[in-house]
C-alpha cells in the first residue's frame, strides 16, 4: 500500500494541504509545496504534468496535455472562479478511498507508459491499443471490444493462487476468546472489546467506529466523543444503547443511527460502559473509540484494532479475518439465532435482501431457516385427505 504522507517543508509533521486542480479537468498553476521523494516502487519519468504527490491527491493533480487543453477551453468558457469550483465539486464527488485506489492505478498506468516509450501526449485519452497493452496491469472500465476481449482472456490467465482468498467471518469463537484475553483496566483494550462487540453485533462497517489513521479524525465523517448514547430499560431486564454516526458507508452524509441489544454474555453495551468509564478523560472532541495513555490519548485506528485482534486470535490458529468480517459474521451469527432477514436487514441497514449475498455456514443456515419455515401440519393434513 503506498504511503498517503506527503512531507511539508516547515518540518511539520502533519500531512501538507491537499493541492487545488483536478487530474480530469487539468490545473496549469505550479505546485508550490516541497514533497519527498517517491519511495522504491512508485517512481515515474520526471514530468511537470505529474509532480510527485500522495495517491489520494493525483487525480487532483496530475494531467496530460490533453487535460491542460480542456482546463484552457473550460475558462474560455466560464469565469475562473466559477471553472474552478466545477472542478473542486467534479473532485469532492469522489470518496478518500475511491481517490487513492484510482491514484495507484493511474501510477501503474504511468509506469507501462514510461516502460513502452509512450509519450504523454498519447496517454489521454488513451486509445484501444494502449489500454489492452496496460490492461494486465491494472483494471480498465473500457468499452471498446478488442479492450473487452483481451480483459476476457487476461482473467481467464489469471493463476487461482493470486486470487485474493475469501475472507472468513468473525464468530463467537473469535470474540469469546478476545473478551478474555483483553485487559477490562487497559483503556487500549476496552476500546477494542467495545468496538469488538458493536461492530459484530450491531452489523456495521468498521471504518464507521475507527479511524483510517491518527491524523485523519474528521468530526464530519468519524463519531466523536461528543455523541450522545440514548440508554433504554426493556420490559426483560435488558437494554439497548442507540447513538448517531455523521457519516454512513451507504447514507453517506445522512448520516445514520447505530442500535445495539443488550446480551447477557459478549453485551455490545456493557463493553461500551466500560469503554466510555476507563477511557471518561479523553476529550470531547475526540473520535469516540479514542482511548488513554500515559502522555495523553489516541485514537483508536483500524490498524491498531486489527493487530491488536490478531495478536489474541493467531496462537489460537483462528482463521485470518478482515474489517468487514465483523459485518458478515454478525449478520450470520443472527440468522443462525433465527433473527428473521428482514430484522437483520434493519440492523445491518442494508437498503434490500442483498446482504444475503454474504451468507456463510449455509449449511446449517439454509436447514434451519426452511426447517422453521416449513409447515409440517400441512403434510399431515394431506396424508390423512389420502388415506380417507
Amino acid at each position: 500500500m503506498e504511503s498517503d504522507v506527503v512531507c511539508r517543508h516547515d518540518g511539520d509533521p502533519r500531512p501538507a494541504p491537499k493541492p487545488s486542480g483536478a487530474f480530469f479537468a487539468g490545473d496549469p498553476r505550479p505546485m508550490k509545496k516541497k514533497t519527498c521523494k517517491p519511495r522504491a516502487g512508485c517512481e515515474i519519468s520526471p514530468s511537470p504534468f505529474c509532480p510527485h504527490v500522495p495517491a489520494v491527491d493525483r487525480l487532483h493533480v496530475w494531467m496530460t496535455p490533453h487535460s491542460a487543453d480542456f482546463d484552457q477551453h473550460l475558462r474560455l468558457e466560464l469565469l475562473p472562479l466559477t471553472a474552478d469550483k466545477t472542478q473542486e465539486l467534479a473532485f469532492a464527488a469522489l470518496e478518500p478511498n475511491t481517490r487513492t485506489n484510482y491514484g495507484a492505478g493511474l501510477l501503474q498506468f504511468h509506469q507501462f507508459c514510461d516502460e513502452q516509450g509512450i509519450p504523454e501526449s498519447s496517454r489521454m485519452p488513451a486509445s484501444a491499443l494502449l489500454l489492452a497493452g496496460w490492461v494486465n496491469h491494472a483494471p480498465w472500465v473500457g468499452d471498446n471490444d478488442f479492450v473487452s476481449l483481451v480483459k476476457t482472456s487476461a482473467s481467464k490467465l489469471t493463476p487461482a493462487s493470486s486470487q485474493r482468498e475469501k475472507r472468513a467471518p468473525v464468530t463467537l469463537q473469535h470474540l469469546i476468546p478476545l473478551a478474555r484475553a483483553l485487559d477490562p483496566s487497559s483503556g487500549r483494550d476496552c476500546a477494542v472489546l467495545a468496538v469488538a462487540l458493536i461492530a459484530f453485533w450491531g452489523c456495521c462497517h468498521l471504518g464507521e467506529l475507527v479511524v483510517p489513521s491518527k491524523a485523519s479524525f474528521d468530526p464530519r465523517r468519524h463519531v466523536s466523543r461528543s455523541a450522545s448514547v440514548q440508554y433504554i430499560d426493556h420490559w426483560d431486564g435488558l437494554q439497548s444503547a442507540h447513538f448517531d454516526i455523521p457519516f454512513g458507508k451507504v447514507e453517506k452524509e445522512a448520516g445514520a443511527r447505530i442500535s445495539l441489544t443488550g446480551r447477557h454474555e459478549l453485551c455490545p453495551i456493557r463493553a461500551l460502559h466500560c469503554h466510555l468509564s476507563v477511557n471518561s478523560l479523553t476529550p470531547r472532541v475526540a473520535p469516540m473509540f479514542a482511548f488513554e495513555m500515559g502522555t495523553g490519548w489516541a485514537p483508536l485506528t483500524k490498524a491498531a484494532f486489527l493487530q491488536r485482534c490478531e495478536e489474541v486470535w493467531r496462537p489460537l490458529q483462528l482463521s485470518r479475518i478482515s474489517g468487514h468480517s465483523f459485518r458478515i459474521g454478525g449478520a450470520t451469527e443472527l440468522l443462525l439465532a433465527g433473527v428473521p432477514p428482514e430484522t437483520v436487514t434493519a440492523q445491518g441497514r442494508w437498503k434490500s435482501l442483498a446482504f444475503l449475498l454474504y451468507w456463510r455456514k449455509l449449511e446449517d443456515l439454509l436447514p434451519m431457516m426452511i426447517s422453521k419455515s416449513y409447515d409440517e401440519k400441512r403434510v399431515l393434513d394431506l396424508c390423512v385427505e389420502f388415506e380417507q
